[in-house]
């Protein structure tokens, strides 16, 4: 799958359902606008009526108003849930966030396997949240950015499937996050939600016409209206997110079975689905159902939001037969986990936003590779924050003197001390490891509420500059632990015009150009192979290393953010061009391309050696 076109096909999809809605809020209309003329302003032979339902000027006026209320609604809902990012769904249907410290050997196999995907695939670790009360088994991804997502699994799901089934599962809800469906998700309950609402409306004219007597009773009548047309809207809606939830599901197996290599994991979940079942029994479950991983409820085909499990599973293992549902899977139908090899600069591009095996084996060998009090101290957040405040550490002591002051204002002395035990084992790192590290930290430091995390990315920005300029290293760190902890609005910048698109180019390019290479001419050759990548021609020259301002180039990863897919697909390759010109990839370059691809929304897996 190529992530680049999923996201134009996204897009499609979008526009068509936006465009599918928009039909049926004319219809609505023209359906409002003739009741309300029949009854509101009745006349002798329905000549008022007529005259009132052929009027432009009131058609106009209804227009506004019902279209006004859909769409006022449908953006406050929307707002809402993407103010409260993933957390706010979780929430709401009774979820808990697992502590990373969790003694629970079942919550903690379930964090390791997130954290490992969280590797693999160049995402943010997710917070996990847990449906204590759901004893189906279930899951699902919300957010509506993967810096907002989190994933949410019922109690079902983590005490009766075993870890290469929740493998399967976590890869399912990875892929949504990847294929952008948690923000469609967003869209869709928030247009179901503005339809409902004329119903809600209708509802208040009925009870309030029925009170008033004779007098008042064409509003009552007008009020029934609203609630039929507002439930025949939401039937229609029902329907329309049926079908793209259906298809979204496919696109997600699919994926989650190329990531992990291993569809008897996946096709074990749904032969347990099919066991033990998937219902969510809390009352606001039918609002996310279209985001989980299993049907909660039995509907007809039509409003089915999930394909049948029988089917599911056949396109995961084409020797299923439906009177296989409960069999233990076959050897046969495993695929052996393939073989890392070398990847070139096409390679890389393809794997953006991709679930693959490979990628996966290396981060758990990376992660396998840590030291065991690292990996101890990232399981609740102050340790998290010790580590990343760690390799900010000057290794000049006086320069670490101060910065361990300012840790000791801003954050207590408890906090600095720990800082201090951890940087000698974050010292001795291999700088490949540095990378795998800051995404382990990520999960536990989403733990933090607004301000610790406000507080938090304040003190890193103040250490980075203790010594009195930034390097890149700590520009990355920053860059990567800010883009997750304090990601920006959803909203696009404004377009940039083109010459301001080659300036922005030039400036990553030179950037990236500087990062590897040790000599003048190396690093020409870097930047004029990128550039000859480029997706716009003439850049300009390399800019020196005197040149770069990184304020200039977080104002031009916010342009670049908001390109199309396919003029992000041609700078991510002139981008990994110049990183790989001489057949390496240190790990300063690995680490900016990072950070470059977290800034364009475009996940980059973790690098293979």
């Amino acid at each position: 799958m190529d992530f680049f076109a999923a996201q134009d096909r996204a897009r499609r999809q979008s526009r068509l359902l936006v465009l599918w809605f928009a039909l049926a809020v004319v219809l609505i209309v023209v359906v409002v606008h003739a009741g309300a003329a029949l009854l509101l302003f009745p006349g002798e032979d329905g000549s008022v009526a007529a005259s009132r339902l052929l009027d432009p000027a009131q058609f106009l006026a209804t227009a506004a108003v019902v279209g006004g209320v859909i769409l006022l609604a449908s953006l406050y809902r929307i707002a809402r849930l993407a103010a409260g990012g993933g957390e706010a769904v979780a929430r709401t249907l009774g979820g808990r966030p697992l502590a990373r410290a969790t003694p629970d050997p079942r919550e903690r196999r379930l964090l390791n396997i997130v954290d490992e995907m969280a590797v693999a695939s160049g995402l943010p670790a997710p917070p996990v949240y847990v449906l204590d009360a759901e004893p189906g088994i279930n899951a699902f991804a919300a957010g509506a950015r993967p810096q907002q997502a989190v994933v949410a699994l019922t109690r079902g799901a983590l005490e009766k499937l075993d870890r290469d089934e929740l493998q399967g599962v976590v890869a399912h809800e990875f892929s949504h996050i990847l294929n952008g469906d948690m923000r469609l998700n967003l869209r869709l309950i928030g247009l179901l939600h503005g339809i409902l609402v004329l119903s809600l409306i209708g509802r208040v004219l009925l009870r309030g016409g029925g009170r008033g007597g004779k007098s008042r009773s064409p509003f009552a009548l007008l009020g029934l209206l609203l609630v039929a047309v507002g439930h025949v809207g939401v039937l229609c809606g029902q329907l329309i997110k049926a079908a793209v939830s259906r298809q979204r599901e496919f696109l997600a197996d699919a994926a989650a079975v190329q990531f992990t290599r291993n569809p008897a994991g996946l096709a074990g979940a749904l032969r347990r689905i099919a066991e033990h079942g998937a219902d969510i029994g809390h009352p606001r479950a039918e609002e996310v159902s279209h985001m989980l991983f299993g049907a909660s409820a039995r509907l007809s085909a039509l409003f089915a939001t999930h394909p049948p499990l029988a089917e599911r599973i056949r396109r995961i293992d084409p020797r299923f037969l439906p009177d296989d549902a409960f069999a233990t899977p076959t050897a046969s139908t495993t695929a052996a986990t393939s073989a890392a090899t070398a990847e070139t600069t096409a390679a890389f591009t393809a794997t953006i936003g991709q679930l693959q095996p490979a990628h996966l084996a290396h981060a758990q060998a990376r992660i396998a590779r840590l030291d065991g009090a690292l990996r101890q101290s990232l399981h609740e957040p102050s340790g998290a924050q010790a580590i990343c405040l760690a390799l900010l550490l000057d290794r000049d002591p006086g320069i670490r003197q101060r910065q361990l002051q300012k840790i000791a204002a801003a954050l207590g002395d408890p906090l600095a001390l720990r800082t201090e035990r951890e940087y000698p084992a974050v010292a001795a790192l291999d700088p490949g490891m540095r990378l795998p590290l800051i995404e382990l930290a990520l999960g536990p430091l989403r733990e933090l509420d607004r301000a610790g995390r406000e507080r938090f990315i304040a003190l890193l920005d103040a250490l980075a500059g203790t010594d009195g300029w930034l390097a890149l290293g700590e520009y990355v760190l920053v860059r990567l632990l800010r883009d997750t902890l304090q990601p920006r609005s959803p909203a696009p910048a404004l377009a940039a015009s083109p010459a301001e698109l080659r300036c922005h180019t030039a400036l990553l390019l030179s950037v990236i150009a500087i990062a590897g290479q040790h000599d003048a001419a190396s690093t020409r050759a870097a930047y004029a192979r990128g550039a000859a990548a480029a997706p716009l021609d003439a850049l300009g020259p390399l800019l020196e290393a005197g040149e770069i301002d990184f304020p200039a180039l977080d104002r031009a990863f916010a342009q670049l953010a908001a390109t199309a897919p396919p003029f992000r697909r041609r700078l991510v390759y002139a981008m990994a061009e110049a990183a790989i010109e001489d057949g390496r990839l240190a790990p300063i370059e690995a680490e900016l391309l990072r950070a470059a691809c977290e800034a364009l929304d475009c996940p980059a897996p973790l690098r293979l050696d």
